[in-house]
């Protein structure tokens, strides 16, 4: 088994507005002041959770939902 580092892409936040790089923590740029906050529609709820669908299709054996009364 290989461990491979993240890239320095992948670590680093690009400013949407002026395009500098900034350190994943930094909540505004460092160089023009802008916000790197992605709106929350955006942000994922868990890490590694991907947004599902309104009626996308399930895993094959997933249980089915209760049925509403």
């Amino acid at each position: 088994m290989c461990f491979r580092p993240p890239s320095f892409d992948e670590m680093m936040t690009t400013c949407p507005s002026c395009g500098q790089f900034n350190p994943p923590t930094n909540a505004k740029c460092k160089k023009c002041g802008a916000d790197l906050t992605p709106p929350e529609s955006a942000a994922p709820k868990a890490p590694g959770a991907a947004p599902v669908a309104p009626g996308a299709p399930k895993a094959p054996g997933a249980p089915k939902p209760p049925a509403a009364k």
